[in-house]
């Protein structure tokens, strides 16, 4: 697969099929993705994969985050949508696994920044290898809204919680969502 066709093809996936994703391929895919580049090379990242009862347990903390997200989602979608979106942290699409990315923190605010975007890379690596091979996920942020919460769960109290990614063999083909704008500039 050309690294464009990955680009335009991947896809949020909200519903998984129930076979499980072999542990050999997700080690293997997250080992590539962590050649992502880093500020510094500090290579901040670390990438939790939570399957079982650790899966059900990242889901329960997760789902306190709905009430928050619900007066941002009446912005952006209709109730059908939101309802989906509901559906959808109870129980991350029937999908086996979830990836947990987390962030080390250094003290300084400015290398905070440099760290969380590096391991935000590394993630964006991880989601076109794992459509590159067949696999869904899907970038989920609003688990940030208890991100705390993960954090403890996860047992890295001190880092940064870049997001959370469900992750499986998809069971839906979702269309191709229209781009909104550009934001190019030229100045000279």
């Amino acid at each position: 697969m050309e690294l464009l066709q990955a680009i335009k093809g991947r896809r949020t996936i909200r519903r998984f099929k129930p076979e499980p994703v072999p542990r050999e391929l997700l080690e293997r895919l997250i080992q590539e993705a962590m050649w992502a580049p880093s500020a510094m090379n500090t290579q901040p990242w670390k990438f939790i994969v939570l399957t079982g009862q650790a899966r059900q347990g990242l889901i329960a903390i997760a789902e306190g985050c709905i009430d928050q997200l619900d007066e941002r989602m009446k912005t952006l979608f209709n109730e059908k949508m939101r309802g989906m979106v509901r559906g959808y942290f109870r129980d991350c699409g029937g999908a086996p696994a979830i990836v947990a990315v987390v962030s080390s923190l250094p003290p300084e605010e400015v290398y905070q920044k440099g760290s969380l975007f590096s391991s935000c890379a590394a993630l964006q690596n991880f989601l076109l290898l794992a459509h590159e091979a067949g696999l869904g996920a899907c970038w989920m942020t609003g688990p940030l809204w208890v991100e705390q919460a993960i954090l403890s769960y996860l047992g890295c109290p001190d880092w940064g919680l870049v997001g959370i990614t469900p992750i499986g063999w998809p069971d839906q083909s979702p269309p191709v969502p229209p781009r909104k704008h550009e934001t190019i500039e030229w100045r000279d």
